[in-house]
């Protein structure tokens, strides 16, 4: 059997052998029957599909799959990178032109906890809606869904700049958590649709970075709006001008984001039948049903379901709750101005974006296991908290805070690949991701309430209640690379251990796939 060539014979004993032979040499063998990719018996899929067995090459596979990320990622990580700038932005205008009397707390009149209900209103539909909306990608397309989700939170966004009083504020934030529900967990199952699990790590290290350099962005738009005060105060401004690229980014969505393999034009036949032959068994299929409730019920008796949900609301408050308040807690530690505090909010996003992306190239090349990288993650931000309620030095606090906030932002990234992978099935794969997202909205929900100002300026009771979750966090972590036997404790290595290979799927040399950053 010829490099690349098609075999649509049944295979033989000696076709098997040539296969392995091929596979050990020069790359992977791909063909999955119809019931590993979600495909019914009735489904209206090409008989060429079905019975083929194909070979592609290592180099074969790697131009494919950089075709693909060329085409999706870029776009996916703008508009992820507006979707941040549009959610992180109340913390940014909490402080904008404080000093002359100018800010959206004094023009609303609001008290310390109106604003704490102002950030978490928000999460309470955003969050509830999260599964619901996920699997909208699947029953209408990604391309629509998505575009319809950027078009509205954008409108939504330029009419808070309209807002007058408390309950125009809290009408609004509520309808933007509506609208914005489904987009971040619907990218990682739009992801799961085209890539293994094992490929996705650098891939939503990379899309999940882009969120984090939204506070390096938001914070320099609001230090540049704070001198357009006027008129207009600098919170209105702040938020017409951040609300306007969603609503046109949205409407290009419908236009040039590609739905699914199948359906893919600017892939050619033959690597269509690839990326969709090659994907394990149990991924998620644009032709399997959208909702199974077989599937759901095997997912919520899955022992896994709870730790890695536990793990996100573990995390969700000790480590992303101080993010909602970042430059109001960072105004506190002693900088004089508030603009200077919006400023200094800016090298923490951009160390994420820096940490992120490191850590996802390592995991992608199979050298580090997630877990062990995620629990890391947390204890260094345990001991920024334990320097934080210790030390009273302010640059050494600001440099603890850097740090946290850039370890913080990492974690769910990491472990992304891992959920996806524990959850086996078109259906299950969705409400898994939209459910695990929204436990993740805890973060905005009960991570003000954590950092309220009259804990202020120590914040001591804020980070002990943070060390006691990132503790419990460890654990979890711990406790779910355990069940599904990735943690390597056998040998008690760091590294990843050869036999984490995805259930059912075809041993491939993808595992050190690099096409993302290939020229």
């Amino acid at each position: 059997m010829s490099q690349g060539s098609l075999s649509t014979a049944p295979p033989t004993s000696s076709t098997m052998e040539k296969r392995s032979s091929f596979e050990r040499i020069s790359g992977d063998v791909v063909g999955n029957s119809k019931s590993d990719l979600g495909i019914s018996p009735k489904s209206e899929q090409p008989q060429a599909l079905e019975d083929e067995v194909i070979v592609v090459s290592q180099e074969e596979l790697r131009k494919i799959h950089r075709k693909i990320d060329k085409r999706i990622l870029p776009w996916l990580c703008i508009t992820y990178l507006v979707m941040r700038i549009d959610v992180n932005n109340i913390s940014n205008a909490a402080i904008l032109n404080e000093e002359q009397g100018d800010d959206i707390k004094t023009q609303l009149k609001l008290t310390a906890q109106n604003w704490a209900w102002a950030i978490a209103c928000f999460y309470y539909p955003y969050g509830f809606l999260e599964p619901i909306s996920t699997m909208f990608i699947k029953s209408t397309t990604p391309s629509f869904w998505i575009g319809r989700i950027m078009v509205t939170w954008g409108i939504i966004v330029c009419c808070i700049a309209a807002v007058q009083n408390y309950a125009g504020l809290i009408s609004t934030r509520v309808l933007l958590g509506a609208a914005e529900a489904g987009y971040y967990p619907g990218v990682i199952y739009y992801l799961a649709f085209w890539f293994k699990p094992e490929e996705l790590a650098l891939r939503v290290a990379v899309f999940y970075s882009f969120g984090q350099v939204s506070g390096f962005v938001g914070g320099f738009l609001a230090f540049a709006v704070s001198f357009a005060n006027g008129v207009l105060p600098g919170w209105r401004w702040l938020f017409i001008i951040e609300g306007i690229p969603a609503i046109l980014m949205g409407i290009t969505t419908f236009f040039i984001l590609p739905d699914f393999p199948q359906t893919a034009k600017f892939l050619h036949h033959r690597e269509r039948d690839v990326i969709i032959q090659r994907l394990s068994n149990g991924a998620p299929s644009k032709m399997a049903k959208t909702w199974d409730k077989d599937q759901v019920l095997r997912l919520l008796a899955d022992p896994t379901f709870w730790t890695f949900s536990a793990t996100w609301f573990c995390h969700a408050i000790g480590g992303f709750g101080l993010s909602y308040v970042l430059p109001t807690v960072i105004y506190d530690l002693g900088f004089t101005t508030t603009a200077l505090s919006n400023v200094l909010s800016m090298p923490p996003s951009l160390a994420t974006f820096v940490l992120l992306n490191v850590l996802g190239w390592l995991v992608q090349m199979r050298k580090w296991n997630p877990y062990w990288v995620a629990m890391g993650l947390e204890i260094v931000n345990i001991i920024c908290y334990v320097l934080l309620l210790t030390v009273d030095v302010v640059v050494v606090r600001y440099l603890a805070l850097l740090v946290s906030t850039a370890t913080a932002g990492s974690v769910y990234p990491i472990l992304w690949p891992n959920r996806v992978k524990a959850a086996h099935g078109t259906t299950a794969a969705g409400i898994a991701i939209g459910i695990t997202n929204a436990v993740a909205q805890f973060s905005g929900i009960l991570g003000p309430q954590v950092f309220l100002s009259v804990y202020g300026p120590t914040y001591r009771v804020s980070f002990l209640i943070c060390v006691g979750l990132l503790a419990g966090a460890v654990v979890f972590i711990a406790m779910s690379g355990a069940l599904l036997g990735e943690l390597g404790l056998d040998k008690f290595e760091f590294w990843r251990t050869e036999n984490t290979q995805m259930e059912g799927s075809e041993p491939d040399m993808m595992d050190k796939d690099n096409s993302l950053y290939s020229s």
